[in-house]
């Protein structure tokens, strides 16, 4: 099964209470931020550089750490802003609070983060709108604490491993965060030869060893270099393992999958591909970071049966709502593709699924392989 995750209903109800009093922000404010948006999380970098806290805020960590999360931030303000969502916010934010108090950034960092927010915002933006922007910073800023309490009553309910696998799990988890791929093959093949389906492979092992290890990241237990090294490892694994299974004969039809722009993390659309492909679907998989451009010609010229998009952070939630906007006009009046969406953020906050105008959001391999056998035959 699944990972999920909660916040506690005080935390959320106290956020939830919090956002009554957020002004809508006009439209004018919400597409000059959207415009500026680069160039403010850029200032927004600037100034925590020379904060003379930042080593304290860094704890050891790159600087790139900080900076990844401002350009994040931005896209996903300006499309809270765009829409008047603020309920996302007390979504995401605790995520975020979360997240990076595990990486070891201090939660003072986003105090000070808010205050570089509305200084980057006074100093670039007109007096008007920015008098609109800056209402949303201070009421970040006034929040910290309930979205601290919120971030710390964050629980994850990791996915399940039967309990005759587990000890195996528990040895490839460990082969796959040393780089041992062919010590984690050896006790895979095993599994296959006695029996078990690669996609329960992909779910009860692979699945649940990718989770724990981006949990020991979360939580700073291992390094980001480390965290490269268990998916490396885990791609050498699988493919390995995947060109020795046999491929199903009928031809079901075309699928596009692909991360969206900003979602480096490949292994999640691989596994989906995968399953599809021994199932009998022609899939077409884009690489990580793939631009819209790319993601949307590809949907125009293939027309596929559906698209899968993978979103594995939350910070990257809008723009895979501009990507599935983008798609429909591409593929309208006469296209009757669906998009389906997955990945790591949909787990961490469910409600953003609907949000982002797919036809449905699939939680794992085997219900992406289940559901796209409902679909009638290709012609």
């Amino acid at each position: 099964m699944p990972s999920r995750v909660s916040i506690s209903p005080r935390s959320r109800d106290k956020l939830t209470e919090r956002i009554e009093g957020l002004r809508p922000c006009p439209a004018a404010a919400a597409r000059l931020y959207a415009q500026q948006a680069n160039a403010l999380a850029s200032a927004v970098s600037n100034r925590l550089a020379h904060h003379p806290k930042i080593k304290h805020f860094l704890n050891g960590k790159p600087f790139r750490l900080l900076e990844v999360n401002h350009r994040n931030h931005a896209a996903l303000v300006a499309e809270i802003l765009r829409t008047n969502d603020f309920e996302l916010l007390t979504r995401t934010l605790p995520w975020s609070y979360h997240a990076y108090r595990g990486q070891g950034v201090p939660y003072d960092y986003f105090q000070e983060l808010t205050l570089a927010w509305k200084a980057a915002i006074q100093a670039q933006l007109p007096a008007r709108e920015a008098d609109y922007l800056t209402a949303l910073y201070d009421w970040m800023h006034e929040a910290h604490q309930d979205i601290i309490d919120a971030a710390e009553s964050y629980r994850v309910e990791r996915p399940r491993t039967p309990q005759e696998l587990h000890e195996r799990y528990s040895l490839i988890l460990e082969a796959l965060i040393a780089g041992d791929h062919l010590g984690a093959l050896d006790l895979c093949q095993d599994m296959l030869d006695e029996g078990l389906a690669f996609p329960k492979l992909l779910q009860y092992i692979v699945y649940p060893a990718m989770f724990e290890v981006g949990m020991r990241w979360e939580r700073g237990e291992i390094t980001t270099a480390v965290e490269h090294q268990a998916t490396s490892a885990t791609y050498l694994l699988l493919s390995t393992l995947y060109y020795a299974l046999p491929f199903a004969a009928p031809h079901r039809g075309e699928a596009l999958v692909s991360p969206v722009t900003n979602e480096f993390h490949e292994l999640g659309a691989w596994m989906v591909t995968s399953c599809l492909e021994l199932d009998g679907w022609d899939v077409t998989q884009l690489p990580g970071d793939a631009s819209q451009d790319d993601i949307v010609e590809t949907a125009r010229h293939l027309a596929p049966r559906f698209i899968a998009l993978s979103i594995s952070l939350v910070g990257n939630a809008p723009v895979a709502r501009q990507i599935i906007r983008a798609i429909r006009d591409a593929l309208s009046p006469h296209g009757d593709t669906r998009i389906l969406v997955g990945g790591r953020a949909l787990l961490t906050a469910p409600s953003l699924a609907e949000w982002l105008g797919a036809d449905l959001w699939l939680p794992d391999c085997e219900s992406a392989v289940a559901w796209a056998r409902t679909l009638p035959p290709a012609p």
